[in-house]
């Protein structure tokens, strides 16, 4: 080979390195842009879990629902398959297995939803870019929770669901639409019972009209009765009544008729709502922001009763006990008689001029305003359920 042929050979193949070089790295940033869906997928699966907790699942249209999850799922897996190697896709291949139990569990039977996401987690797990050790470790640690998750469902579901045939005779909507209505019949080794749940209806979800979340843990039994009436012997009726028909109407059962309000509504109105008597005698009336900030300053004395080395205490951080010994006495002023509430208060306190009256079988039994008072739907009371 004359020496000109082997410079001309030389930069080829430089050439061609360069190439090569320029194409792995090309490949490199492709894969780490790419990589940043992954996480948007496992979003999707980690507000379906969220949702599954929260919610009960319906499906407007099942069959676009599970074609549009499939197709989403389709590009996903194509994708994280892809950018396997890649750290963020790494991660969510450990995330979205895990997080999967609780709609597995709650929604099972879903799987036109369930059945899509599920794969992909499995998939993507079993060929992502970590070694066979770590796949063998994080697979035996994913099975137990699945088996230990399967286990508690079973054990709550057998041994605390009641022996009874619950059966949804009637349901239906106010005539505003902020509230709806289940009348449920439970039939037992007695004579049954009869109960009337309301429920808001404006803190459900829809998404693309195909899936419908409905917020559950939040019912208020408006009715609970025994024996067991029939179905046609039940009449739900509603009214529209205004705020001071309502009040009137309350006001003639009973003058002494009392509401709950919370510290927040309190501050509304303006009004304190904590009277404390210190053990020298002073009496304050404390607004809820003034009460939760009290310190109380411990001498030795009292360092002594309460058995602590605190020289400083918050009042609201004392139990009862303790008020006790230090001869400290609270008076709630949150429990208010209806009638020492205006209707310019009821106005203030965001309760409108008039809403839904509910009737079971001529009696009153759920009033709108009493609802937004007491914050019967209120999101902090919400409670877990997967029965």
């Amino acid at each position: 080979m004359s020496r000109t042929s082997a410079v001309r050979h030389s930069h080829t193949a430089s050439r061609e390195r360069e190439q090569e070089t320029a194409k792995r790295d090309y490949t490199k940033w492709v894969k780490r842009i790419l990589s940043l869906l992954s996480p948007l997928y496992c979003a999707f699966v980690i507000f379906f879990a969220y949702h599954s907790v929260f919610y009960k699942l319906v499906l407007i249209d099942t069959a676009k629902a599970c074609m549009i999850v499939t197709g989403i799922s389709v590009l996903a897996v194509a994708v994280m398959l892809y950018t396997r190697e890649q750290l963020l896709t790494k991660l969510c291949s450990l995330i979205m297995l895990p997080v999967m139990v609780f709609p597995v569990m709650i929604y099972f039977g879903q799987w036109a939803v369930l059945a899509p996401m599920l794969a992909v987690s499995l998939v993507i797990f079993f060929l992502s870019g970590f070694g066979e050790t770590a796949k063998t470790v994080w697979g035996t640690i994913f099975l137990l929770i699945y088996l230990l998750g399967a286990l508690v469902y079973f054990v709550v579901t057998s041994m605390f669901a009641p022996s009874t045939v619950t059966t949804l005779v009637q349901e239906g909507v106010s005539p505003s639409g902020l509230y709806r209505y289940e009348v449920f019949n439970t039939t037992d080794s007695s004579n049954g019972s009869t109960k009337v749940s309301v429920e808001s209806n404006t803190m459900d979800k829809v998404y693309y009209r195909l899936f419908w979340f409905k917020i559950r843990g939040l019912s208020h039994d408006v009715v609970m009765e025994r024996p067991l009436r029939e179905p046609e012997d039940i009449q739900i009726t509603w009214d529209t009544k205004s705020r001071q028909e309502i009040t009137e109407e309350l006001e003639a059962i009973s003058e002494n008729v009392e509401v709950t309000l919370t510290d927040h509504q309190m501050d509304i109105l303006g009004r304190d709502a904590y009277q404390v008597t210190f053990s020298n005698g002073d009496v304050i009336s404390m607004k809820q922001a003034d009460y939760h900030q009290t310190v109380i300053t411990l001498g030795a004395k009292e360092q002594e009763v309460l058995d602590t080395d605190k020289t400083e205490l918050k009042l609201d951080e004392l139990s009862d006990k303790a008020k006790t010994k230090l001869g400290i006495t609270i008076e709630d002023f949150k429990t208010i008689k209806l009638a020492d509430l205006t209707d310019d208060d009821l106005a203030t306190l965001g309760i409108p001029e008039q809403g839904d009256v509910m009737y079971y079988n001529d009696k009153v039994v759920f009033r709108y305003y009493i609802a937004i008072l007491e914050q019967y739907f209120d999101i902090s009371k919400q409670e877990i359920t997967i029965l």
